[in-house]
């Protein structure tokens, strides 16, 4: 830890060595440790939500999904909580890009040798687009998030200027600032750029130029509540993440009756059977008299793609508990 005085109103504090971006706790100013600048945009979402409303809703989330037992909702015991204020780089991110490439399409053969049997080959189409997007990308500014954070889109909609007293009154933690504003919008930039490419690999299969233009027009540091709990039901624990501002379910672990488990692990074994047999038939006919076009390769994916519906069944079945993330 390292002494540090308020340029603002002189109190002092401690701050952690890695720390990039400060916070005052008596006045609320936000300074950058690198240059010394003031932070102007830096906002808070005021907590909404306590425990009692958060297992609430965690726990009515919990419900609708399959195979949760009925008695978790008068049986599930919060066994700890931790409120944390993670903080949040919102960097708007505008971006205009014309690409072009190549598209493989498929051109038939005009004659056929025999009635069952069909020829195919690839043409290379030159294709060209534009895209033009804008985004809002979060990029966590504290030191160990969790990994549910990482990507979490936060809901700004009602966010007020930071005042410590909002995260005090509340009994909450903040985290250290380790990601300064530069960083933010450096990473900002690349997911905005491995967007742009995956934009233009849905319209063609290999890019060969794209000629971008990226343009930052504002960006602001945010904290968000997000309750940490920790909760029991029969004799297992569980996590959950609920954004405390929202009301969100981030992330929550659950329990999984085990005639769910019994019929998740059928439904793999059936998935394995029926789509590895006709993948199966597939492949062979293919190539008994396909000339290994059509058939075979659909049978390949076909096959493959049961295979993995299988897994994920085994996995569901065979795990103690599910982990979900609430859809965007």
């Amino acid at each position: 830890m390292n002494e540090y005085k308020c340029p603002h109103c002189d109190g002092p504090f401690k701050i952690p060595s890695i720390s990039s971006t400060v916070v005052c706790p008596y006045c609320s100013t936000t300074v950058q440790l690198k240059t010394g600048e003031v932070l102007k945009e830096h906002y808070i979402m005021r907590l909404q939500y306590g425990v009692d409303e958060i297992k609430e809703r965690m726990l009515s989330w919990a419900l609708k999904q399959l195979g949760v037992p009925k008695a978790l909702e008068n049986k599930a015991e919060i066994k700890e909580s931790r409120l944390v204020f993670w903080p949040f780089w919102v960097v708007e991110v505008e971006a205009v890009a014309d690409y072009s490439g190549i598209q493989k399409k498929p051109r038939f053969g005009e004659s056929i040798e025999k009635i069952h049997s069909l020829r195919s080959n690839w043409v290379r189409v030159p294709e060209e687009g534009h895209i033009d997007i804008e985004r809002d990308i979060c990029v966590p500014a504290g030191n160990g998030v969790p990994k549910h954070l990482e990507h979490y889109k936060v809901p700004t909609r009602r966010k007020e200027f930071f005042q410590h007293d909002l995260v005090t009154d509340v009994s909450g933690e903040m985290q250290p600032i380790i990601i300064g504003r530069s960083e933010a919008i450096t990473q900002a930039r690349k997911e905005m750029e491995d967007l742009l490419e995956e934009e233009a690999k849905e319209e063609i299969d290999k890019i060969t130029e794209m000629d971008s233009e990226l343009k930052v027009p504002a960006v602001f540091l945010i904290h968000v509540p997000v309750w940490h709990i920790t909760y029991s039901y029969s004799v297992r624990t569980y996590e959950a993440l609920i954004d405390g501002a929202s009301g969100r379910v981030i992330y929550l672990e659950y329990p999984r009756k085990l005639a769910f488990r019994a019929m998740t692990l059928f439904g793999g074994l059936l998935h394995l059977v029926v789509g590895g047999g006709i993948g199966l038939l597939l492949v062979y006919l293919g190539i008994a008299y396909f000339n290994m076009v059509f058939p075979t390769t659909f049978g390949l994916v076909f096959g493959l793609g049961m295979l993995a519906f299988s897994l994920r069944f085994f996995r569901t079945a065979m795990s103690l508990r599910a982990g979900e993330e609430m859809p965007e």
